[in-house]
C-alpha cells in the first residue's frame, strides 16, 4: 500500500514548491536589507572593524 502511493507521487511539483521557496526567501531578505537605514548599514558594515560589541540594531 505505502509502495502504491510512493509511486503515485509527482514529485516534479515539489521541484516547483521548492523553487517558489527559495525565491518567495530571497525576495524577502533582499526587501528587508533594502529597508535599513544608512545608519545601520554603516554600522553593520563597521563591525568587522570594531573591537567592541554593541548591537547594530539598537538605537
Amino acid at each position: 500500500m505505502i509502495k502504491d502511493l510512493v509511486s503515485a507521487l509527482d514529485y516534479s511539483l515539489f521541484a516547483q514548491v521548492a523553487l517558489g521557496l527559495f525565491v518567495a526567501t530571497f525576495v524577502v531578505i533582499f526587501y528587508g536589507a533594502f529597508r535599513l537605514s544608512s545608519q545601520a548599514t554603516s554600522r553593520f558594515a563597521s563591525i568587522p572593524l570594531s573591537d567592541d560589541v554593541e548591537d547594530p540594531r539598537g538605537e
